[in-house]
């Protein structure tokens, strides 16, 4: 049985599973296993409209061409004992996808067949025929079988390939943006994506210094510089740094104003990492050696930059072992005690990490999936427009604070394409509209 078919057939018996529960009080909640909901979308009302929620109706079904599939290769659908409804609290926060791309709920029209991922711990049965639960994403199935279900993939789902090294964002991973004189110049990180078959290639633009994975399957990341004039974008070139040619990562996470010095990640073939910083005498000389940062602990530091106005205190992301969850630390050489975790409203038991530092000493930061922003001693969600969450990461201020340049992920199997986009910064915690980087111009860009 393949990978998929045997996903299916295992989603399929939890569907069926479920109004057989035995309950005691048919009308009392009563909590049950979280798990992913097939169905037809049937309607939305509504609810507590004074906190933008919505209730998603969903008729539980196995999706059509999940069930078609099975079909052919021999095996008999399975039957719901009776119909099955699901009602889906849809809040600001929860991902709504349609046709690969963030969405709002009302872009997904009635009998749509929809995928539901439940916030944890929220699904509950109500009775034998009504399961209720909190959506964390909402997608069309078209969207969450490409996504998610690799083994049913279609020719047409990359009738489109990007790999062009002459563009910015590309099939691979295109991440970590520091914009520079008002956005017109960009350094950003570039990596290859692993393909989701081994007989498929790796995936993304083949640029200087990112050359296919070897045996070891460990994918290189390096640094690049475009800069934007009156034709677009000029081709990314690699910044190279003297003696880091083997090193696994190499990444730009700070960049002075006239371009003589900047911060840098390194993570060595062995997995251990360090940060340190170059410099050169001018913009047109090729930069010097990478001069390592020593701290207090023994950590894996990444991505650090400096406060605004500093060329001392900087602000990194730590890990304490590799696969532990990051925090956010403070090196300040001048106290006494100079490498310190920040503040517990800012660290927590998810990751934080791809700190960026705006114009006023904004720290901007990404917990998990979910960007914020950490100004005049309140921690809050930096968002772009819409009903729903739309995730974004890696945000980076430009320094006049007029643009925010950040990551959004495209939904494709295996690991998610990262591209860069740009949006204007409009408040404090809002954003206007993203626009692809490579479709930008400063002046064709304001607030809504």
């Amino acid at each position: 049985m393949s990978k998929w078919l045997a996903m299916g057939c295992a989603l399929t018996a939890v569907l069926v599973a479920l109004p057989g529960c035995d309950l005691l009080d048919p009308d009392r909640p009563v909590s049950h296993a979280d798990t992913e909901v097939f169905g037809n979308l049937l309607q939305v009302d509504e609810v507590r409209a004074d906190e933008h929620a919505w209730v998603a109706k969903i008729r539980v079904g196995v999706p059509r061409e999940l069930d078609a599939a099975k079909a052919a290769s021999g095996q008999s659908a399975p039957e719901l004992e009776e119909d099955l409804l699901a009602e889906i609290l849809v809040t600001p926060e929860t991902v709504v996808l349609a046709h690969g791309a963030p969405a709002a709920l009302d872009d997904i029209n009635p009998g749509t067949e929809v995928a539901v991922l439940p916030v944890l711990g929220s699904t509950r049965m109500m009775g034998t025929s009504t399961l209720s639960a909190e959506a964390a994403y909402l997608t069309d199935f078209e969207t969450y079988r490409r996504w998610r279900l690799p083994g049913m993939s279609r020719p047409d789902d990359r009738a489109q390939v990007r790999n062009d090294p002459e563009r910015i964002n590309s099939d691979g991973i295109e991440h970590a943006p520091v914009p520079l004189a008002g956005g017109k110049i960009l350094y950003f990180a570039a990596r290859l994506r692993p393909p989701v078959r081994p007989d498929e290639p790796w995936q993304g633009a083949r640029r200087e210094g990112l050359p296919d994975p070897g045996p070891d399957g460990g994918a290189v990341e390096r640094s690049y510089r475009t800069e934007l004039g009156e034709k677009g974008w000029t081709t990314p070139r690699l910044v190279s740094f003297p003696g880091l040619d083997d090193a696994r990562t190499v990444r730009v996470s700070w960049v002075a104003g006239d371009e003589t010095a900047c911060l840098v990640t390194v993570e060595e073939r062995d997995g251990s990492r360090w940060i340190g910083r170059a410099s050169r005498p001018s913009a047109a000389a090729p930069w010097g050696e990478v001069a390592r940062q020593t701290l207090d602990e023994e950590v894996l530091p990444s991505d650090p930059v400096f406060l605004a106005g500093s060329r001392s205190k900087m602000v990194m992301s730590v890990q304490n072992s590799p696969g532990a969850p990051a925090d956010l630390w403070l090196f300040d050489p001048s106290a006494e005690t100079s490498f310190l975790p920040l503040q517990p409203a800012i660290n927590s038991d998810a990751s934080e990490w791809g700190p960026r530092v705006g114009p006023g000493n904004e720290l901007l930061f990404t917990r998990g999936d979910r960007q914020l922003v950490f100004a005049e001693g309140a921690l809050r969600p930096l968002r772009l427009p819409g009903p729903q969450r739309v995730v974004l990461t890696e945000a980076a201020p430009t320094g006049d604070g007029r643009f925010v340049f950040c990551c959004l992920p495209r939904y494709v199997a295996g690991e998610l394409d990262q591209d860069i986009e740009v949006a204007a910064w409009v408040g404090p915690t809002a954003l206007g509209p993203a626009v692809p980087v490579d479709d930008w111009r400063p002046g064709e860009i304001s607030a809504p």
